[in-house]
């Protein structure tokens, strides 16, 4: 099955809400705490305790963008309101949008690399803005498909998907995740999919499969293939295959996101996001160079004063001696 976790969420020096039992109308501070720090009705603090919130929280966000219209215009509007989505497609929303990162930052140690969907992202950390639409305010536009199924044995093709740059969009990937509930399996299993649904995407001649393999991924019940360098005018063809069922057809999710004809994110048009534009390394390494030669300067500069002083008090002896 998949390395875990599933995905991961920023969960360090995260602010939440510290609550004051015995103060009545405590407000948020003119300046937030530091990281470990409380303040007022603040709390800043970090680990799992902080990033499984900001993934529970995401997904109900991802649930009232269905439920109240938001989808696929990404303007509220009440007759596009989906009031069941299923588990599985706010899963799929979720993972779909993820982004890979470079490396484990280990403070003082440095910057361990690691792999997308190895044992410490898998499919990345959690990113609404590559995830969902909102005209302006998101990378991508969203296509979705909820409760369909296939046969066992068989394949279910989607409508294709165009890209489509025409109304601004910049986004240079397309994204599609395939998501469906698996039952229990015995335990000490070794082939555990009970339902083994399969994921390809075929785009340009050629033929993608899921979670960075080169062939069909016969292990895991969330499957998501990537292509980069997509432009205007391609056109993709989604495919999934029944591939071993234990029952006549199984019931799945699919999210495909990308440059669907939407505008662009406006967001950061002045600004960089953090997570594209992070110079904490650079900074870090800065603050440890300044540490070791600040103090060699201030050395070098008393070892040249001292030389220097004694240099005219030599001086000095010598005319005295002389007179």
């Amino acid at each position: 099955m998949f390395p875990q976790p599933d995905i991961i969420a920023p969960g360090k020096a995260v602010l939440s809400a510290g609550a004051l039992p015995y103060v009545g109308g405590e407000c948020d501070p003119t300046k937030n705490p530091g990281a470990n720090g409380k303040k007022d009705g603040v709390l800043s603090l970090q680990g799992t305790s902080m990033a499984t919130p900001v993934v529970s929280g995401t997904a109900a966000i991802i649930r009232q963008y269905f439920e109240q219209g938001y989808y696929p215009s990404g303007k509220k509007n009440e007759s596009d309101i989906y009031a069941t989505p299923t588990g599985a497609l706010i899963k799929a929303v979720l993972m779909n949008g993820a982004q890979f990162l470079n490396g484990v930052d280990n403070g003082g140690d440095g910057v361990t690399e690691i792999q997308p969907y190895d044992n410490n992202q898998n499919f990345g950390r959690l990113a609404l803005q590559h995830s969902i639409y909102l005209p302006g305010k998101t990378d991508v536009q969203m296509t979705a498909w909820d409760k369909r199924a296939v046969k066992d044995q068989g394949f279910d093709v989607l409508p294709p998907v165009t890209i489509d740059t025409s109304d601004g969009c910049t986004y240079d990937k397309l994204s599609v995740t395939l998501v469906w509930v698996e039952p229990g399996s015995s335990p000490g299993c070794r082939n555990c999919v009970l339902n083994d649904l399969d994921l390809s995407v075929e785009l340009g001649g050629k033929t993608y499969y899921p979670n960075g393999r080169d062939r069909p991924d016969r292990l895991n019940n969330a499957e998501r293939v990537i292509i980069s360098g997509v432009k205007n005018g391609d056109v993709a063809t989604i495919k999934v295959h029944g591939y071993n069922l234990i029952q006549s057809r199984q019931k799945y999710s699919l999210v495909a996101t990308g440059c669907f004809g939407g505008v662009a994110n406006q967001n950061f048009v002045d600004q960089c996001s953090v997570f594209v534009c992070d110079e904490s390394q650079s900074v870090r390494m800065a603050t440890i160079l300044m540490a070791i030669f600040i103090p060699l300067g201030v050395l070098c500069l008393c070892g040249v004063g001292m030389f220097f002083y004694r240099r005219k008090q030599q001086e000095s002896n010598n005319y005295s001696g002389g007179v």
